[in-house]
């Protein structure tokens, strides 16, 4: 009787844990296209990767419209994640929604303090022009073109690699054990996330051990 009564009670606890844990969580909203709102910034997760609640309420995760940021372990990925943060981070920001991208990720121009987020990374050299997603940015081109002739940023190396290139070199069978990540090379859990899902289908990094679509759990900034 008393082993049961532990057991039982064990799993009361257990149940008003998860129900405290769902009630706290963050709520994710849809957005759509055309659609325009105030938010702050909650988290960078990289340089064309964060997350926002908006003032009238709910988190959207947002993907930067036209602009590639360099990937964390690429050169200049951390300083683009650094100087979004510097830009950006923890501040009130107005967002323009252009697409729904993969995975549901809201791609958007970011606006703050009537500057334009992608044209002062591009400007600083800090990403590229995504051309392919955001034909006819003159403005960008224009900025990247720029920063390249100046060798502002990642344009101070001789070849810098696209960041869509170096995501298709470092996943699938071929890669090789130098190009292999795990969590350690991941800040956040976010960041992992990012990369885990970009690296679909499968998990040739192996970064989601328990297979729940979650990469990386221990690591902090978790949602």
């Amino acid at each position: 009787m008393y082993n049961t009564r532990r057991f039982l009670r064990g799993l009361l606890l257990g149940a008003l844990f998860l129900l405290g844990t769902a009630a706290s969580a963050p709520a994710q909203v849809q957005v759509e296209p055309g659609q325009t709102f105030t938010a702050r910034v909650l988290e960078v997760t990289d340089g064309d990767t964060y997350d926002v609640r908006r003032s009238v309420g709910g988190e959207v995760t947002i993907r930067l419209h036209g602009v590639d940021a360099p990937e964390s372990s690429q050169p200049y990925g951390r300083a683009a994640t650094r100087a979004a943060r510097r830009i950006v981070g923890g501040k009130s920001v107005r967002v323009t929604v252009e697409d729904i991208g993969r995975y549901g990720r809201a791609v958007a121009r970011i606006e703050v303090g009537g500057g334009d987020l992608g044209a002062l990374l591009l400007q600083r050299g800090l990403g590229w022009y995504y051309e392919q997603y955001a034909p006819g940015a003159t403005e960008y081109d224009r900025l990247e073109q720029q920063a390249r002739n100046a060798g502002r940023g990642l344009w101070s190396q001789a070849n810098p690699t696209p960041p869509w290139v170096w995501r298709d070199r470092t996943s699938g069978p071929g890669e090789t054990s130098t190009q292999d990540r795990d969590c350690s090379d991941f800040e956040t859990q976010p960041e992992a996330q990012r990369f885990f899902e970009r690296h679909q289908p499968g998990d040739p990094h192996n970064l989601d051990g328990d297979g729940d679509g979650r990469a990386c759990e221990s690591l902090p900034g978790r949602r």
